[in-house]
């Protein structure tokens, strides 16, 4: 199926349904490692830009409606937005910022063009920071970091057409049934594309805003793996708590289950082993929907103490 004729997902309407998504987007507040971010900018000779503690949604459009007036506007609004997606995480911080600081000018004014850009050209503002016959233009800066960037950058427009991708929005879009899309490496047709689905179903949806639409392929998305090849059997079972991954089927477990049930009895007076397999035939027969059975194998250190030292 291609991705223009992708319906829109029952399981995202139901999400939809289900709440004010846009006041809880809007009412997002990320806590952050501030002192971090001073100390790490101040290193490499860069102001403390950071907005404080904690930065919400409303904070960082504020920034993007300023990204284009300058270079450093547009750094301000990279850190934020780093620093909003992280977290009290610091992964890869310092790579980033010693990036931007070896070639600052360069670097700054090429985050505006993309910010001014991504406001009408998704793709065209995608490829200036990932072309598709190169890597990405700031290092351990990928696609599920810059395109936050110019999600931001657009300042809370309800149609801003460059939308947040990640993994977790590219897995919902595969059980969509877009199943050519990757995991991750977009180029910048598939961002064109995406961005063209999102206000599709924005639309079909009679909401108001293309970010609440990524915010529920976020909260819908299947777990990592979901659909590899070797996962073939009962793959929509992720959604239940009893989710098992693997490369078993059905009857691969089953037999499991029998030889483990068999270990049991043979290894009696073992505490350790009674436990793992009696957790491990728990989580197949609760896979299995009960049909196994649990394995219950009692300890009867006693009775073989006795038999071994010839006692009646």
């Amino acid at each position: 199926m291609k991705h223009t004729t992708l319906a829109l997902p029952d399981d995202l309407t139901d999400w939809l349904s289900a709440g004010d998504r846009a006041a809880e987007l809007h009412s997002d507040t990320v806590a952050v490692d501030r002192q971090w971010w001073t100390d790490a900018l101040a290193e490499h000779g860069l102001p403390d830009s950071l907005l404080g503690n904690e930065i919400n949604r409303a904070d960082l459009f504020a920034l993007g409606s300023r990204a284009t007036d300058s270079p450093d506007d547009a750094i301000a609004l990279l850190w934020n937005v780093v620093a909003f997606c992280l977290g009290r995480r610091t992964s890869d911080g310092k790579k980033r910022i010693a990036a931007v600081s070896a070639d600052r000018k360069y670097l700054g004014g090429l985050l505006r063009d993309a910010a001014e850009t991504g406001r009408e050209e998704p793709g065209a503002a995608y490829a200036m920071l990932r072309p598709d016959k190169g890597g990405n233009m700031i290092e351990r800066l990928g696609p599920a970091g810059f395109t936050w960037f110019l999600y931001f950058a657009g300042a809370g427009e309800p149609k801003h057409p460059s939308p947040v991708l990640e993994s977790k929005v590219a897995r919902s879009l595969r059980r969509a049934g877009w199943r050519d899309l990757r995991e991750s490496t977009w180029t910048a047709a598939d961002y064109v594309a995406y961005s063209k689905v999102v206000d599709g179903w924005r639309a079909d949806a009679g909401i108001d805003r293309n970010d609440v639409i990524v915010r529920g392929l976020f909260a819908i998305s299947p777990p990592s793996g979901w659909d590899h090849p070797w996962q073939a059997w009962e793959r929509q079972t992720w959604e239940r708590e009893n989710w098992v991954r693997g490369p078993l089927t059905t009857d691969d477990l089953r037999a499991v289950h029998r030889w483990l049930s068999t270990l049991a009895a043979l290894t009696s007076r073992s505490a350790a082993a009674h436990e793992e397999f009696e957790r491990l035939g728990h989580k197949i027969n609760t896979a299995l929907g009960g049909e196994v059975g649990e394995i219950r194998a009692s300890l009867e250190g006693d009775r073989y103490r006795h038999s071994y030292h010839g006692e009646c």
